[in-house]
């Protein structure tokens, strides 16, 4: 095969207008009706381009039903309708196989590609599967930087959205490693996404939409499927530019569940914040230090898994205790987390996982803490009055609290 040197057939072009096509078109108009003689003889040039491109597309039109109305007509000769025919009357070629040799077109020819899309938008239910499902072994071959798949992605419908999908998440493979896709994949989705409000679609090009568009589909996002939630995520730690790091993730993800408010419910949220903290080994950890303690600052309460992200964080990364419990817990203390019966569990948590490693630190939070909430610590964790001594014992008189003292007594 050959690709033709000259501009594309009007049925080529079903993605575009008449005004549109009209540009491409030889001389502005729609001159690809051609003949061939009925001598046997036949210039290989032809053969190998225009007639296979005519019975690839003859092929491909097969597999939809025949009431099917496309969006120009395909003028070929009537030897090469002949051949169509004898083709699928003879069984030669199953109607799930009529797709092959149009795909191979594709790859060396890719404006053949909006064929194939108009074509997906005729089909039965169990063709438009096999379609989504094969239409990787041309596109696996195609540079991703090709002008026409961006062109698929601009021009999509919420008819050919699945197959779109396909087609986004087969480009954030091949391109992996090479080039990076153009941030205009991810002007069309959100365009798309406007009409369909099909989450799945923002997936593979999560870190191409601009930072506000991200922002307004964050919660939608995270209520898709573990794998998908996972994709997206990867989509942003991955990328040179993401339009938000992953300390601005997290903090997002942490707003998104108050004690008064839940704008997802807190099973995605605690999902999405287990996925990132799976992938921690690619990021520098600190980051959940800086968010915590961004976190902790802000005025108002505390969100709703803020004390969860806190334990996770002592349990996994061991180098961040000395911080969280030099820094964090006292910072709690003198918000008064016992006012909250959730923080204040997940409070208790921390310092147990601490205590043994951090005992002075953790000391000198018990120390902070008022009558009440002491006392009902040191009834639950007798052991830890020891360590409360020998802090309290390195003091200079006058520095620790007076019932601190009445309680060690």
């Amino acid at each position: 095969y050959s690709a033709p040197q000259g501009p594309p057939m009007r049925w080529q072009l079903p993605h575009l207008n008449a005004a549109e096509a009209a540009a491409l078109l030889c001389d502005g108009g729609d001159s690809d009706a051609w003949e061939l003689g009925e001598e046997a003889f036949v210039p290989l040039l032809r053969l190998r381009g225009r007639c296979v491109e005519d019975v690839a597309t003859m092929m491909l039109r097969s597999m939809a039903p025949g009431s099917a109305q496309f969006a120009a007509p395909l003028r070929v000769p009537a030897r090469l309708e002949q051949l169509r025919g004898e083709l699928l009357e003879g069984g030669v070629c199953a109607s799930k196989d009529r797709v092959w040799l149009y795909l191979a077109l594709c790859i060396k020819r890719p404006v053949l590609l909006h064929e194939l899309v108009e074509t997906f938008t005729k089909c039965d239910e169990g063709m438009k599967e096999h379609l989504v499902n094969s239409i990787e072994e041309a596109l696996k071959y195609i540079p991703a930087s090709e002008q026409e798949l961006l062109v698929l992605a601009q021009k999509a419908t919420p008819e050919t959205e699945r197959l779109i999908i396909k087609v986004l998440h087969i480009l954030v493979q091949t391109s992996r490693g090479k080039v990076s896709l153009s941030k205009e994949y991810g002007t069309a989705v959100t365009r798309l996404y406007g009409v369909t409000q099909n989450p799945r679609l923002l997936v593979p090009v999560f870190d191409l939409l601009d930072r506000k568009h991200l922002l307004d589909f964050l919660p939608a996002v995270m209520q898709l499927e573990v794998g998908d939630v996972t994709t997206a995520f990867q989509q942003l730690i991955n990328s040179p530019a993401p339009p938000l790091s992953i300390s601005e993730l997290l903090t997002e993800l942490h707003h998104l569940n108050k004690p008064t408010e839940n704008i997802v419910p807190v099973k995605c949220s605690m999902q999405a914040l287990n996925i990132i903290f799976s992938m921690r080994e690619s990021f520098d950890p600190k980051v959940y230090g800086i968010v915590i303690q961004a976190l902790v600052e802000e005025s108002g309460q505390l969100p709703t898994l803020f004390m969860r992200t806190v334990i996770q964080v002592v349990k996994e990364m061991p180098r961040l205790c000395d911080f969280i419990v030099m820094q964090i817990l006292p910072r709690l203390v003198r918000q008064e987390v016992w006012s909250d019966d959730n923080m204040w569990r997940g409070f208790m948590i921390v310092l147990q996982h601490t205590f043994s490693s951090q005992s002075g630190g953790a000391a000198r939070v018990l120390a902070m803490l008022p009558m009440s909430q002491l006392e009902d610590v040191l009834v639950q964790h007798p052991d830890w009055k020891a360590q409360l001594r020998e802090f309290v014992a390195r003091q200079p008189p006058g520095v620790v609290a007076p019932h601190v003292l009445q309680l060690l007594q």
